[in-house]
């Protein structure tokens, strides 16, 4: 192979090489789905006072929809849209420290459309007791302006497990 042959194979695994380093660093709607709903955790995990319900309020009015809605067993009634979800965390300040987080979490994206379905992991933390509530949660996105924001949140009732083995 003459000199002038090899230079378009040398560039050619160059391209290739850092299409492939840089493809995982590109960010994917998968990502972006699963930092929102992570953050969505965060902040609710946060909340403990007027500032950090502050900052939930105004996390929420960015990723939720205007007509987002909210359903979960404890609150009675449906809450449909921002104002109503936001007014709703209020609730947050009056309870035990919650802690949030997500488990066993699946993607599912159709065009401008996205599912996710997980396991919502609610840790009650207060005196001397910690209670942890396994939930199954399905959440609908959509995707506006290149952003996913959430459209729909579906909470379960609290799923039955197992006492934890004490020593």
């Amino acid at each position: 192979m003459t000199h002038l042959g090899r230079r378009p194979l040398v560039i050619a695994a160059v391209v290739l090489s850092c299409a492939l380093i840089g493809y995982p660093l590109i960010p994917r709607d998968e990502t972006r789905i699963s930092a929102l709903l992570d953050e969505a955790c965060a902040q609710l995990s946060r909340t403990r006072d007027r500032p950090s319900l502050a900052s939930l309020r105004e996390f929420l009015a960015s990723a939720l929809l205007p007509q987002a809605s909210l359903r979960a067993p404890e609150l009675g009634e449906e809450l449909d849209g921002v104002d109503a979800v936001s007014a709703r965390a209020q609730d947050l300040l009056g309870s035990a420290p919650l802690s949030f987080g997500l488990n066993s979490v699946e993607i599912k994206i159709s065009g401008l459309l996205a599912r996710v379905e997980a396991e919502l992991l609610v840790s009650v933390r207060g005196g001397g007791e910690q209670r942890r509530e396994v939930r199954h949660v399905r959440v609908r996105l959509a995707k506006r302006d290149e952003r996913w924001r959430i459209e729909a949140i579906e909470v379960d009732p609290i799923a039955p497990s197992e006492p934890e083995a004490r020593p």
